[in-house]
């Protein structure tokens, strides 16, 4: 593989052999340098949106760009390989129509499968569960796929401890799997997004799975507790966050855990704090968090202004989950970072 050590910034509509516009920007502002990738913040949205499309991952997309600085003919080679071997002309359209502010409405089958009772409770609790988004078999299917990925068993305890270069934490690096991307692209999943969204015009985020195993005596809980994953920067837009529970999940069992209805209030709370305490250092674990137990196969969506985590695993079993959030890939992101 060839690399570069000098770039000029390409424009976006400077293409390669995909006919993707904006792919060699993105290329180029990352071989610049992070400095330059941070100093186009308005980029950002179309920049994530088409890494989504593409169904490579931004970790593993920047991981190589900023580690193996390759030429552009290699780094379009490594987009084709990860998306599969091949981008089809529908993908090349949707990627393209969003550089021209653009979006596609994409056609989804499934009857709605949120009832009027859920979408009342996600509006005052800030979240929802979706029974039974994927069978039993697909999780069965999808539990061997993560544990395989990490050279664990399922029956094995002893095996569920090792260290695993594909783990950060409680993540596991985990992204392009034919049972995960099935559970990605399940019809039940997003046809739930798109009714709290209510549009059409979604994509969905290539993200990590996960691996909570139980607590011993010489292990402790490697996750984060309760945080946001967006700026707080006011207004917050509206944004949502998923979790699929490929294992039953009891609420001590490393369960996400949320407060309930903190999306209502969010941004009153920041404009009350004291001016010398930062929102990120405050302890919200007295504030009426809520662990959500829930079945494998079942599907969690919330809002993106709950704080939440996952938690330690006191129970006898590990949780493993997977991550996928739909998501309006043109929406309005805080150009700061608070």
């Amino acid at each position: 593989m060839k690399s570069i050590d000098h770039i000029t910034l390409a424009e976006s509509t400077e293409t390669g052999t995909t006919g993707i516009y904006h792919l060699k920007r993105i290329w180029s502002k990352a071989l610049a340098g992070q400095d330059i990738t941070n100093n186009y913040p308005d980029e950002a949205i179309l920049d994530n949106a088409l890494i989504d499309i593409l169904g490579i991952g931004l970790l593993p997309a920047y991981e190589f760009l900023y580690g193996q600085k390759p030429d552009f003919e290699s780094f379009e080679n490594w987009v084709i390989a990860h998306a599969n071997g091949h981008i089809n002309a529908e993908t090349i359209k949707l990627c393209n129509a969003l550089f021209e502010k653009k979006t596609i409405n994409q056609q989804n089958n499934a009857a709605d499968v949120l009832t009027a009772e859920d979408l009342a409770f996600w509006d005052e609790q800030g979240y929802v569960i979706l029974k039974q988004a994927i069978t039993q078999q697909e999780c069965a299917i999808s539990r061997k796929a993560i544990l395989d990925y990490l050279d664990m068993d399922e029956q094995d305890e002893k095996s569920w401890y090792g260290d695993s270069n594909n783990m950060q934490g409680i993540m596991v690096t985990l992204y392009r799997n034919a049972a995960i991307d099935k559970n990605r692209y399940s019809p039940k999943i997003r046809r739930a997004f798109e009714q709290i969204w209510n549009r059409t015009d979604l994509i969905v985020t290539t993200d990590k799975c996960g691996f909570n195993p139980p607590e011993t005596s010489t292990y402790t809980y490697r996750g984060t507790g309760l945080h946001w994953d967006v700026s707080l920067a006011t207004p917050i837009p509206f944004g949502t966050q998923g979790i699929l529970y490929l294992t039953d999940t009891v609420a001590n069992q490393g369960a996400l855990t949320v407060v309930p209805g903190f999306h209502k209030k969010l941004e009153t709370w920041l404009k009350e704090l004291p001016g010398n305490i930062h929102p990120r250092e405050v302890d919200l674990s007295t504030s009426g968090t809520k662990p959500i137990a829930a079945n494998a196969g079942d599907f969690i969506i919330w809002n993106h202004k709950l704080p939440h985590g996952s938690s330690p695993n006191k129970a006898s079993l590990p949780r493993i989950v997977q991550y996928i959030n739909w998501y309006a890939p043109l929406a309005e992101l805080p150009k700061d970072w608070v």
